[in-house]
């Protein structure tokens, strides 16, 4: 990936007011992966979704960049020194609602050095680096509707078995979906216009 390019399209200062954010995740990368997380089953939030490090702020916290460092740190057991942060993606409502902005982090260490060396805090389950030409595969994404009190669409990426690298060497197909999938598929749509076929 290019971080020139990619500085060019997203936003490089935080402008929101404090009520216009309620915290921030990591849309975390390399020049040939992007990292996610499979959230705990024993977590309130999103149990057993594929996920971006991150979490909601704390009352001082004026900057998303500043509950990324603290998250990384938190959820890795890495210091937020192996982050390369350029800059912010539109805000993302989650399934509760809540105004959650992505930022992009370029991870400074390899793939595998990162996976060695991360330990979670009980709040996910497995880590996987995830190739950005699997990713960007127009074939690979998907819509569907989702029936609660109202009918709404949702966009989800079937991540396959053998098309990533795993912490804990899992063989399983994973989903990812939701506010995520939101994320990455405006940023494909940013980075690379159309997506390839």
């Amino acid at each position: 990936m290019d971080t020139h390019r990619i500085r060019q399209i997203i936003e490089t200062e935080h402008t929101l007011q404090p009520d216009e954010w309620k915290g921030a995740v990591l849309f975390l990368f390399n020049q040939d992966h992007v990292f996610f997380i499979k959230r705990s089953e024993e977590m309130p939030t999103h149990s057993g979704q594929i996920a971006f490090i991150g979490g909601l702020k704390k009352e001082t916290e004026i900057d998303p960049r500043i509950v990324i460092g603290r998250e990384f740190e938190e959820e890795t057991g890495l210091s937020a020194d192996v982050l390369n942060l350029l800059g912010y993606l539109s805000v993302v409502r989650t399934a509760k609602l809540w105004p959650i902005v992505p930022v992009m982090g370029e991870l400074l260490i390899s793939t595998e050095q990162f996976m060695r060396n991360i330990k979670s805090n009980g709040e996910w389950v497995e880590c996987l680096a995830y190739s950005w030409k699997d990713l960007k595969l127009r074939e690979n994404w998907d819509f569907g509707w989702r029936n609660g009190n109202e009918k709404f669409p949702i966009l989800f990426h079937s991540i396959r078995k053998e098309t990533y690298i795993s912490k804990y060497q899992n063989d399983k197909t994973q989903l990812l979906w939701g506010a995520t999938a939101y994320v990455v598929w405006d940023f494909l749509q940013l980075y690379y216009g159309q997506l390839e076929s």
